[in-house]
């Protein structure tokens, strides 16, 4: 499978994102990793708060990385093999 649009999942699917690149190196290694294990996924960019040291909520954007519901411990588990941990959701 392969990325896909956001539109292009069926309608009433529920979708969620399983990670939350905060940079582009690290959202095309996931992208390839999703890719390697035949996932169909979706990327938006977002906007997330990001803690400095003196103590503000800097805003940042990242990609984030959305599937069906159905699949996403099954997503989950292949980033975490292929090392992505930092932005991958709880589950």
């Amino acid at each position: 499978m392969a990325r896909i649009d956001m539109e292009e999942f069926d309608e009433g699917t529920e979708i969620v994102r399983v990670y939350l690149a905060a940079t582009l190196a690290e959202a095309q290694a996931v992208e390839d990793a999703l890719e390697e294990a035949g996932f169909e996924f979706a990327i938006e960019v977002e906007t997330y708060a990001s803690p400095t040291a003196l103590g503000s909520n800097q805003p940042r954007r990242g990609a984030g990385f959305w599937v069906e519901a159905s699949v996403v411990t099954a997503c989950a588990g292949a980033l975490e093999r292929a090392g992505h941990l930092r932005g991958l959701v709880e589950r």
